[in-house]
């Protein structure tokens, strides 16, 4: 059998910094980097080839894998550092805001035992997970590479039992087919993706492609390893082809992978081959920057990235909850003040990273040799005896654990320290949780006005029927009915509401009372998380409840794109005779933006049925008077999206008459 120590790859923490640069860039900036989350299958890649490359050369080691002492090393690398950063978050959360505190018991129960994506995904059709700050969201990531790990010894176990190496590769490459079949025939465009992307059996593409590089690596060590030094020699002209190609190669992919990281979205060309195709790309900078002479190598070994990637997991698990507590924090910086919220977070996250690594990721590493060295020694294993104590981790730097012994007091001081902060954490933690509100504010708000609109329609349509049983006296009061119709006409000069509806998202409900008052007499039909998709569907209804007015407003951008097609079903089924005034929304989602300039374009075309209440505008100027979601309006913003619409109206009447 032949017996290797691990290689230490310098250039792995460079990737992995270059990946971190994404995802925090995506998350703090989405709408600048919108496929920043490349980052994510750069990271699943690297994890892996690294993961893979651990079992492999244990098996070569040991001839077996020792699937409890891997679990241990592995997984206690991981977990620490989440549970500290869990624990001290919901106390942050329980000092400044406790709408960040919503379901979060349940929610760090989840990711506390790595389960956290497929928490998100069974939880994730609630709407009102939205209107609060989701704290633990990012740790979905963390929770699909645990259970990689866990699979992954078992998954190489399986493959051995193969007899030809390369059939093991195709084996495991073709499993990654699979799982990237799987997230593009489940994705459905326009739909929530968060079964596909937060799914282990849909998102392990990465770790497959990474763990099947790892297979390739190592066999190409083993057999130069193992071959003669006149059978392994391999000419000076060939070692600099080989890596001029690879490197060609790696700098291409580098490329690809930024160019992705700006053109995909949160639609199709992520989730039906372009994830899979960032995985593939990864691979390719990883091998082009193992290969010895490759000028990639030097790259990735530069020191701000190497450190960047080096710490890339506490950066990792703290940047997103601070982000989202600095807002809370700092309500009336959001727009254009968020440099400040973005300087505070990243502040907030290297000095929360360093802390963690002192305290509890250090100390854990030191202990983790100890009893690597200890278990060698009881094994008669002299290969791992002489072993430097360097390993990998999917997320943190290989990293070299020499005994020291430090003064006393040093040692004092520190075990003082951490037991100090990890109690104030887990006081708070407990504190928090047992604080913590089934409903934010804002949800709690939403779910009494539409409550409310929900009665004022059962009347409504008691009145359509009390209508349509009159019909009879109606046709002989026609010339009375023609005679109140002028009327409404010229109540319009007037800008009421007896001659308006609006149909509307969660925002219309938020608005919903100062519509009442502003406009006294509007049909308000709005619904939380209703999409563009569901227009034609409330026009239809509406139509035949007799509810359908002259001026239509549709308010429909929060939740979902659009485009013109869907703007002209909605016209086309509301017949003729009717105003469309079309609100713009606001918020950090990337598609609010694209279906903004649909407004704006469908107006410009059909200027005789069409015009913008611009409210993204209004409330740019305005942050402060949105909720915690950054999407709802508060008491203010509530006021201002009713004169929105209110002036959209009479600026229309005011160009072509009532």
């Amino acid at each position: 059998m032949v017996t290797r120590q691990n290689v230490r790859y310098a250039s792995i923490d460079g990737i992995k910094g270059f990946a971190l640069i994404g995802i925090i860039w995506y998350h703090l900036a989405q709408q600048s980097l919108p496929g920043g989350f490349i980052g994510v299958e750069v990271f699943f890649t690297v994890s892996g080839f690294l993961l893979g490359l651990s079992v492999l050369h244990e098996l070569d080691r040991n001839g077996r894998i020792a699937i409890g002492w891997f679990y241990l090393r592995r997984l206690a690398r991981l977990w620490p550092a989440m549970l500290f950063m869990i624990a001290s978050v919901v106390s942050f959360g329980f000092l400044t805001d406790h709408d960040t505190l919503v379901h979060i018991g349940s929610k760090s129960a989840a990711s506390a035992v790595f389960a956290s994506n497929w928490y998100e995904i069974a939880t994730g059709g609630s709407y009102f997970d939205s209107t609060s700050p989701q704290l633990l969201r990012h740790l979905w990531f963390v929770a699909l590479l645990a259970q990689f790990t866990i699979i992954v010894p078992l998954l190489v176990r399986v493959l051995q039992l193969v007899r030809y190496f390369a059939l093991r590769v195709l084996v495991t490459i073709g499993l990654a087919v699979v799982s990237a079949a799987g997230m593009a025939l489940l994705f459905v465009p326009g739909s929530d993706p968060t079964r596909v992307y937060f799914g282990t059996d849909t998102h392990c593409f990465g770790l497959l492609i990474g763990l099947a590089l790892a297979m390739c690596v190592h066999h190409s060590s083993q057999k130069t390893h193992g071959a003669t030094a006149a059978h392994a020699a391999e000419s000076p002209t060939g070692i600099a082809w080989r890596s001029e190609v690879m490197s060609w190669l790696a700098t291409a992919a580098v490329l690809a992978l930024i160019v992705l990281m700006t053109r995909v979205g949160q639609d199709a060309s992520a989730f039906r081959g372009g994830l899979f195709a960032a995985a593939v790309l990864s691979a390719v900078v990883i091998a082009g920057s193992i290969t010895k002479g490759s000028w990639m190598s030097a790259l990735f070994v530069w020191r701000p990235l190497a450190l960047l990637g080096k710490y890339s997991y506490g950066l990792y698990l703290w940047h997103w909850p601070l982000f989202l507590l600095f807002q809370v924090l700092l309500p009336a910086w959001r727009g254009t003040g968020m440099w400040l919220i973005w300087t505070l977070t990243m502040i907030g996250s290297i000095a929360m990273t360093a802390l963690s690594w002192w305290m509890l990721e250090k100390p854990i590493a030191q202990w983790i040799a100890k009893l690597r060295h200890r278990r060698a020694i009881r094994s008669g294993n002299a290969a791992a005896r002489t072993a430097s104590s360097q390993y990998h981790t999917p997320m943190n730097t290989p990293m070299v654990i020499q005994p020291t012994r430090e003064p006393a007091i040093a040692m004092r001081l520190h075990t003082s320290i951490t037991a100090i902060i990890v109690l104030l954490s887990v006081l708070g933690f407990v504190v928090g949780t047992l604080h913590a509100p089934d409903k934010s504010r804002i949800q709690m708000t939403l779910e009494h006005n539409q409550s409310v609109l929900s009665h004022e329609a059962s009347q409504r349509e008691h009145d359509v029927e009390a209508a349509r049983a009159a019909a009879e006296t109606q046709r002989r009061v026609q010339e009375a009915a023609r005679k109140r119709e002028r009327a409404k006409q010229e109540a319009l000069q007037h800008l009421d509401g007896t001659n308006v509806t609006i149909i509307g998202d969660s925002v219309t409900v938020s608005a919903s009372p100062a519509l009442s008052k502003l406009l006294p007499g509007v049909v308000v039909d709005a619904e939380v998380s209703r999409s563009i998709l569901k227009g034609p569907e409330v026009i239809a209804t509406l139509k035949a409840q007799g509810q359908l007015r002259k001026y239509i407003v549709i308010s429909l951008n929060t939740n979902s794109e659009s485009n013109a097609a869907q703007l002209d079903d909605i016209v086309h089924a509301a017949g003729d005779d009717h105003v469309f005034i079309f609100v713009t929304a606001y918020g950090d989602r990337a598609w609010i933006s694209s279906s903004n300039k649909v407004s704006f374009d469908y107006a410009s075309t059909h200027p005789n049925n069409s015009a913008v209440a611009d409210w993204n505008a209004a409330i740019s100027a305005q942050p402060q008077l949105l909720g915690t979601d950054g999407i709802h309006p508060i008491e203010g913003g509530q006021e201002l999206y009713a004169q929105t619409i209110k002036e959209a109206l009479a600026d229309w009447i005011a160009d072509h008459g009532a």
